[in-house]
């Protein structure tokens, strides 16, 4: 599993860029055949459209969410809407919850190994004089001094610079992404929460490759050098979101990756890379995810709230559970 090139160009889905963390629509100033091209890719998939859907089966209603990780404004009017709906919760999916990100920070913190370089050369020395001083630019504008990143593994690294430098004052301001607001809304109304994900399975995930793989995919990344976190294409993303447009997203950010390369070579690795991402950032947790969920969505009402990019497509949660046998109906999105 090569985890950190899929971070590295991937990531723009969760990022915000500019000082409002916010920025432009570029889609519409695409060629009209390329803009028609990637709508036309994005249509021919299965529940290509829509953040809300009804499930039922066997007299069971339950709901699904397509989620933004980081704070939107319009997060506000959705978590309305969420609490419009018939019948109400009983229990919350979701990706982690609360309690399981937190076990996740302290699993870090009690296995310093398992994220950082504990011997042998810093990334200083191991990326060197030209590709080091790209990391430190990128950290600087986070504000995060760069020698205390010198001892992270590539893959936490990967991690910190998954957001651009605005998300940070985002973070620190304490608002939240529609995620955390439907656990603050389950908390609130006394409901479970439930993690779809495991810490031992996001670990082996995220920080199963060897340290030499990971400099090597890392270099690779640098050497490309372009933004990690891709500030340039989340206004496309964010109006995207909330047009309700997700697998549009997915064709838009793979499309505008191939243009950082030019390569034939790097051509192929990027789209092994992307394929690996799909498969195991996608498919294979949505896989996961279906199982869990086929069997507790015909038993308790609940609202399952994920990354908006696990409803769309043939291996998508919504389409696991229409093959799993329920009927699955999109609802509107703006509170009632």
């Amino acid at each position: 599993m090569r985890i950190l090139p899929i971070l590295l160009f991937l990531i723009s889905f969760s990022g915000i860029s500019s000082a409002n963390c916010a920025g432009p629509n570029v889609f519409p100033s695409l060629a009209e055949s390329e803009r028609q091209a990637l709508e036309s890719k994005a249509a021919a998939v299965p529940f290509s459209e829509g953040l809300l859907w009804r499930a039922e089966k066997d007299g069971v209603v339950s709901h699904l969410i397509g989620t933004f990780h980081v704070h939107l404004p319009e997060h506000a009017a959705m978590v309305t809407r969420l609490g419009e709906l018939t019948p109400q919760p009983e229990k919350v999916f979701l990706e982690l919850t609360d309690e399981d990100q937190l076990g996740f920070q302290r699993h870090l913190t009690e296995n310093p190994d398992s994220y950082l370089i504990q011997s042998g050369p810093s990334l200083i020395d191991r990326l060197g004089p030209k590709l080091w001083p790209r990391v430190e630019e990128q950290l600087k504008a986070r504000g995060m001094p760069p020698f205390l990143a010198a001892r992270y593994q590539p893959w936490f690294l990967g991690m910190t610079l998954m957001l651009p430098p605005c998300a940070y004052e985002v973070v620190k301001s304490g608002k939240k992404g529609l995620d955390q607001q439907v656990s603050a809304m389950a908390k609130s109304n006394d409901l479970p929460t439930v993690s779809l994900d495991s810490i031992d399975g996001l670990l082996t995930l995220l920080a199963s490759d060897p340290i030499e793989e990971q400099l090597e995919d890392l270099r690779w990344g640098l050497s490309l050098n372009t933004d990690l976190a891709a500030p340039d294409l989340i206004g496309t993303v964010i109006a995207m979101y909330l047009d309700e447009t997700t697998q549009l997203i997915w064709e838009f950010n793979s499309a505008e990756t191939f243009k950082n390369v030019s390569e034939d070579a790097d051509q192929a690795r990027l789209a092994a890379l992307l394929k690996q991402a799909e498969d195991d950032l996608i498919i294979t947790r949505n896989a996961a995810w279906a199982e869990v969920l086929a069997m507790e969505l015909t038993q308790t009402p609940a609202l399952v709230a994920v990354g908006a990019l696990h409803l769309p497509g043939k291996h998508g949660v919504l389409n696991l559970l229409q093959n799993a046998g329920f009927t699955l109906t999109r609802l509107p999105l703006k509170p009632l």
